[in-house]
């Protein structure tokens, strides 16, 4: 079984746990940049590491037979790069939002993603849309594999939509302005006089948690909304089965700053709440409007509130749009179907190591077909010594093709004198002078071959001396470098954290 390394922000339950943890066929060392990342301790295993404690990569993966990388954010798989250099691995890289934008970047970050598009074997975008816009930056389209995000069908189980009174409306999602939650808050209060009893809870904690609390007071929302801070996985979806509608008002924000498809609206759709969204990102993917949901422009509070009361009035057709919306999910976004179309991407760039260790331990047990479509691999050597033997048998064959060459010349020659019409033409003195000229001049170039042979010789062991003493500096210049290399360890702890300082914000989850 193949193992993954997989580079992440955090280890908590929000950041792609299923992803690097349930891969099919695939092991798993779940690696952060440092401790403090180790957000929640009941997924610490003994296959959590930590990356600035790694000092030697290529002893690292040879301890732990990582056979892949993939890092789950464009900057890490920027960080990963120089470990990919020097383990000559393959490096995944998935794109999930900001990633693919230029907001709130560090200077020099698409330069630096280009170089990643350059070095990096695959990409991993969670939306046709990021996709787009990968290539729009340069990244060859080949490279390119759209991996959406999948829903747990077995946790997120369906129910049809309440037949009750309750006018419950929900959001979740981090308190950041592509999350729209403001949007949603002046749409819920244009709506209120037309439902009374109706209500909005936003559940989620962030940077704009003030201002929304200030917004609601501004908009006197009074008891008819609530802001719960990060709840635990388990009441979150408990709020999800008690809500009769979920909206996800997302929005390119102001710094360009934008979403993927948000996981909660596919598992809201999953349990069968139905749902309002906007035409952002990725989402229209996953909602044809009037289909599967509603759908309205971003950014916009009118017709989010139109689309509001639009819902809350035709109760009698949610289930119409419940049921589109679980056969959408099950489709296209069952994390079990997910997490094996992963495993195939994976396969594209581990499988050649796969079947040529295959063909070299039991070659009998090989599908001839198989054995045909596998490109050979080269012969390979752990030095120059192994190489020779095959070298020098095709130079003396080329020799000896050379040699016979020439005696069919001389032969062909002598036969030729011996036809009757040339026996009858030797009395004319210019034919035989011809011929004697034709001889010595084969001669000659045969002993320009030999000599040309013999000098080739000694330039061939002059270049050979030279090789061995190349590489004996190469050696020595090597192990010089691993000198550098132990004593800028402590420097690259102090780059470290810069990176870690511009990557250890909120990025994704609630």
């Amino acid at each position: 079984m193949h193992t993954v390394m997989h580079l992440n922000l955090r280890v908590d339950p929000t950041q792609y746990i299923s992803q690097i943890r349930e891969v099919p066929d695939y092991d798993y060392i779940h690696m952060v940049r440092q401790p403090k990342y180790m957000i929640d301790l009941s997924l610490l295993n003994e296959k959590v590491h930590y990356l600035n404690e790694v000092f030697s990569p290529k002893e690292y993966v040879k301890r732990n037979n990582i056979s892949l990388l993939h890092a789950h954010h464009g900057q890490l798989g920027m960080l990963l790069l120089p470990f990919k250099e020097e383990t000559n691995l393959p490096l995944v890289t998935s794109i999930r939002g900001r990633d693919a934008t230029l907001a709130n970047q560090p200077i020099g970050y698409l330069d630096n993603m280009k170089m990643l598009f350059d070095r990096g074997e695959r990409f991993f975008p969670v939306c046709q849309y990021l996709a787009d816009r990968l290539i729009a930056w340069g990244c060859p389209s080949e490279k390119i594999r759209v991996l959406y995000g999948g829903v747990d069908l077995n946790e997120f189980k369906y129910r049809a939509p309440h037949k009750g009174d309750s006018q419950n409306i929900l959001s979740i999602g981090r308190l950041v302005e592509k999350k729209g939650h403001h949007i949603l808050m002046q749409a819920f209060q244009k709506i209120r006089g037309k439902f009374p009893n109706a209500t909005l809870t936003i559940i989620g904690r962030g940077e704009l948690e003030e201002y929304l609390i200030s917004l609601a007071n501004q908009l006197n929302l009074g008891d008819s909304f609530r802001l719960l801070n990060h709840l635990p996985k388990d009441q979150v979806r408990e709020q999800m089965t008690n809500a009769d509608i979920f909206c996800a008002a997302s929005l390119e924000a102001a710094d360009g700053d934008v979403e993927g498809i948000p996981n909660t609206l596919k598992e809201a759709m999953a349990i069968g709440v139905p749902v309002i969204s906007t035409n952002h990102a990725g989402i229209p993917e996953l909602i044809t409007n009037n289909k599967e949901g509603v759908l309205v422009q971003e950014n916009n509070v009118d017709e989010l509130a139109d689309a509001l009361e639009f819902m809350l009035t035709n109760r009698e057709i949610w289930e119409t749009y419940t049921v589109a919306a679980r056969q959408k999910v099950e489709l296209n976004f069952n994390l079990a179907q997910q997490l094996q179309q992963q495993a195939e991407f994976y396969d594209e760039l581990v499988a050649p190591y796969k079947v040529g260790k295959r063909y070299l331990v039991k070659p009998r047990q090989i599908d001839k077909k198989v054995l045909k479509e596998t490109p050979q691999p080269q012969l390979q050597g752990k030095d120059d010594g192994e190489k020779i033997a095959p070298r020098k048998k095709a130079e003396i064959a080329k020799k000896a093709l050379i040699y016979m060459q020439q005696l069919q010349q001389l032969q062909g020659f002598q036969e030729l004198q011996e036809l009757p019409q040339l026996q009858q033409l030797k009395q004319f003195p210019q034919l035989q002078q011809l011929q004697q000229q034709t001889k010595d001049k084969v001669k000659d170039e045969l002993v320009a071959s030999n000599k040309h042979e013999k000098k080739a010789k000694v330039q061939q062991r002059a270049k050979d001396h030279d090789k061995k003493i190349a590489s004996r500096k190469k050696e020595q210049k090597a192990h010089k470098a691993e000198k550098v290399k132990k004593a800028l360890y402590k420097i690259q702890k102090f780059q470290q954290k810069a990176i870690d300082e511009q990557l250890g914000g909120d990025h994704g989850g609630l």
